[in-house]
């Protein structure tokens, strides 16, 4: 690998502009690629679409549509159902139930509608009774008289009388429908009596539309497997219409969740900006007063230039940005600028006893190289054994990272070296030599004085350490899950408080929805009867359910609370309007539609109480039922992520320990390397406990980044042990030496990365910060472990190494 490294070194050092070139060619390629990014914050990035979940859901939505769109009405009923009012909502009506893109609307204009017709049609009745009913009383009147011998004319006067009073008879209906007046939505007095039952109650039709005296709803449920952009224009036409056309004193309002992911996918943008601006500053100041070295902000260009490349690369590749891959640009400038630091650092440090800067260059590559790639290997191995996990953004997450720090690893060996290169070339080694000795010392020496404070004290740190991981292990089966969007967005996002305020006019916290599928006809006496008893059941024994709604509901209200025979509930099905029977029973009769309402409880609660409904709901041979809807999407990335999470760790210890052992052969060295990362794994657990930060999808992996970030410190502070050792250096001095060399590296990697992590502690993102807050917290454990813990441990195993080694020599020399 040496003669790699060397050959490397003069390649770079014969090439240099070629280098610069092709950088420059690349970045310019990489800015078309940005524009290609597209955002995917739906259900999309959480749910693979193969799992069966995602496969149900689509088949769900396919025969009964997508989540519905609910248009909130709010103001007086008097001015809510004024006629100017409800012709604006009748255009509305007509006008989006043409529209392919909406299935069914349903609301307070669908019963005042409905009882217009059935009014029309009662009022002939009436009218067609009465006149038959004059008639018949007429015939027999005329026939009386005739039978009396009287003339035609004393007969007809006894028809008209009989007439008269049949229409006496009648009196009080024809009254009653005077008062009402015409049947029509022009007719205030017709929609009031369709609205109250009694004076000033609700009629039991209108409730589900209307929760109080100051509000209203109207439900637009779309065509099912819209893809967001779709979805969300949909919502927008809606808006569009209502804004060209207001209501008189009536303020609308949308709630739906494409909304929401509208308005995930504009915070994302805007965080970006906010968080890139963020992370450039704080790594200028670091560099700055940390990392005193000639173009100390080279290494801040150098990963600038690998998220432009990662981006562009991203772009081209279709990986979306999403909650998780948005936070990829200030991570990678943390974790990605580590290379250009520990070259650069090296580099430093070689100028102080090289002939000159090409010579520097090579010694610094050939004692680098080796060490920095294993540490990339590790890191990348680490970040691709996201792609196991279930949720597409986590795996989109870690092909991000993987790419972007790799190109970093790219950017710091070539781009790097070569602008040192030509920028030192034409100065006085001399005056190099003297720059890079005065601004090492200052560092060192506190380096030094930490270097032999924690070799000294190695018991104490070690079993404090101890302690420390038990509790952590300890611990991490408390943490609490939070896989909620709605409790990880921004909480002051105009959608979110609007669904609340949703929530809280109608006391619900949403609807769980089953798909009952069947080879038989769902809507036979069997199945309803099973399916009304499921229902009852569910509702007396989980308080959190409110109400049910199927078709066994339907039927059974209808028939006063029973199952009736097949006769009859074929005619109330013939009875339903056909737009409202779809909602709950496929043509076919083969699939149906169950869903509860259920009062707001956390996405955990609700995860548990989908397993339960499940559970108890013990179809029929040949039924299946399957949660289906936004809730049920949302509780199955609980399994996804807390189900893998300590797979994922264990997967990718378990590969680093493999590439360990093939690149060091010495299973010493590997424990030494592995063993300080479980460490810090649990000592985060503890921390996260402590603070109260739950795991969300983003902490959820923190552990792979705790590996990847600890790994790389060890392999870099053992491998320059080893150096220092290979030159007869005595262990303690070889350990303080590294740490004093490497350890300004280390240090200004580790606050380079703080400050690239830090920053994401500023985001609107409740899951970004406290994933922000984590990594912290956990990249300061795996410096301080990695300086203090480690290193007297090291010593302490090397030294017994050396004593068991001259021990038993002795016993050897004194047998022969």
């Amino acid at each position: 690998m040496k003669r790699f490294s060397e050959a490397l070194a003069r390649f770079i050092e014969r090439w240099p502009w070629l280098i610069l070139a092709v950088a420059l060619l690349l970045s310019a390629a990489a800015v078309p690629g940005i524009t290609m990014l597209e955002t995917e914050t739906g259900f999309d990035a959480l749910v693979a679409p193969e799992s069966p979940i995602a496969k149900d859901n689509s088949h769900y939505e396919a025969q009964f549509g997508g989540e519905p769109i609910t248009i909130l009405l709010s103001g007086t009923l008097d001015n809510i159902f004024s006629t100017p009012n409800l012709a604006v909502l009748s255009e509305f009506q007509e006008q989006f139930s043409a529209d392919e893109r909406y299935r069914v609307i349903n609301g307070p204009l669908t019963i005042l509608q409905l009882a217009q017709q059935e009014a029309e049609q009662a009022r002939r009745a009436f009218e067609e009774q009465l006149a038959l009913a004059q008639e018949q009383a007429a015939a027999e009147a005329r026939a009386a008289a005739a039978a009396m011998g009287l003339g035609e004319m004393e007969q007809e006067m006894a028809a008209e009388q009989a007439r008269a009073e049949v229409l006496q008879m009648f009196q009080s209906q024809i009254e009653q429908m005077q008062l009402i007046g015409e049947p029509s939505l022009d007719n205030p007095a017709f929609v009031s009596s369709v609205l109250y039952y009694t004076e000033g109650a609700i009629s039991p039709a209108m409730q589900s539309f209307i929760p109080d005296d100051g509000h209203a709803l109207i439900i637009v449920t779309p065509t099912g497997n819209m893809s967001d952009p779709e979805a969300l224009q949909a919502v927008t036409d809606i808006d569009d219409f209502f804004s060209s056309q207001p209501l008189d004193k009536v303020e609308v309002t949308i709630v739906s969740d494409a909304k929401l992911v509208d308005a995930i996918s504009h915070s994302i943008g805007s965080n970006i900006a906010l968080l890139l601006a963020l992370s450039v500053a704080v790594m200028v100041l670091i560099l700055i007063f940390m990392f005193r070295v000639r173009w100390r902000l080279l290494s801040l260009g150098m990963v600038g230039l690998s998220a432009l490349w990662t981006f562009g690369l991203m772009g081209y590749l279709g990986v979306p940005l999403t909650m998780a891959t948005m936070v990829v640009l200030p991570i990678l400038i943390g974790l990605g600028i580590d290379f250009s630091i520990q070259f650069h650092n090296r580099y430093q440090e070689e100028v102080t006893r090289s002939r000159t800067v090409a010579d520097a260059i090579v010694s610094s590559l050939s004692s680098m190289f080796p060490a920095v790639s294993i540490a990339l290997l590790a890191t990348i191995i680490g970040f691709i054994t996201l792609y196991i996990s279930k949720v597409p953004m986590i795996q989109d997450f870690g092909m991000a990272l993987a790419i972007g720090i790799f190109i970093s690893y790219i950017i710091a060996l070539f781009l790097l070296h070569s602008i040192v290169y030509l920028g030192d070339k034409k100065m006085e080694i001399k005056k190099l030599k003297e720059a890079a000795s005065k601004a090492s010392s200052r560092i060192e020496r506190v380096l030094l004085r930490l270097g032999r404070l924690a070799i000294n004290h190695t018991v104490w740190i070690f079993i404090i350490a101890i302690v420390f991981a038990i509790g952590g292990g300890i611990v991490d089966h408390w943490l609490p899950t939070n896989t909620d969007y709605e409790t990880l967005m921004p909480q002051d996002t105009p959608a979110l408080v609007e669904l609340r305020e949703l929530r809280q006019i109608v006391g619900s916290g949403g609807v769980v929805s089953f798909m009952v599928e069947s080879n038989e006809d769902i809507a036979g006496t069997e199945m309803l009867s099973w399916l009304k008893v499921y229902q009852d059941e569910a509702l007396s024994f989980h308080p959190e359910l409110i109400s049910a709604s199927s078709l066994a509901s339907v039927v059974s209200e209808t028939a006063s609370g029973d199952i009736p025979a097949q006769e009859e509930i074929d005619a109330i099905l013939a009875g339903l309007p056909p737009s409202y029977l779809g909602q709950l029973l496929s043509a076919d009769h083969k699939m149906a539609s169950v869903s509860f309402n259920i009062s707001y409880i956390s996405l955990e609660e609700t995860h548990d109480l989908l397993l339960l409904l499940q559970e108890e709901a013990d179809p029929p041979t040949g039924v299946r039922v399957s949660p289906v809807g936004s809730l049920a999407l949302g509780t199955s990335t609980i399994d996804a992520l807390v189900g893998t999470r300590l797979n994922l760790n264990l997967i990718c210890l378990g590969a680093i320990f493999l590439v360990l052992l093939a690149v060091y052969r010495r299973l010493g060295k590997i424990v030494f390397t592995i063993i300080p990362v479980g460490a810090v794994i649990a000592w985060s657990s503890l921390d996260m406990y402590l603070i109260g930060i739950p795991i969300n999808p983003l902490t959820a992996v923190l552990g792979v980044l705790i590996i990847g970030i600890c790994t790389e410190f060890m392999v870099l502070l053992m491998g320059r042990y080893d150096e220092e050792k290979r030159r007869g250096v005595p262990p303690e001095k070889a350990m303080v030496t590294a740490i004093s060399k490497i350890g300004r590296a280390i240090t200004t990697t580790a606050l380079t990365t703080l400050g690239g992590f830090g920053v994401l502690i500023a985001s609107n993102f409740v899951m970004i910060r406290d994933f922000g807050i984590a990594t912290v917290v956990s990249v300061f454990l795996s410096l301080l472990i990695t300086i203090t813990v480690m290193p007297g441990l090291i010593v302490w195993y090397d030294n017994w190494k050396r004593r068991s080694f001259t021990g038993s020599s002795k016993k050897q020399k004194l047998r022969s």
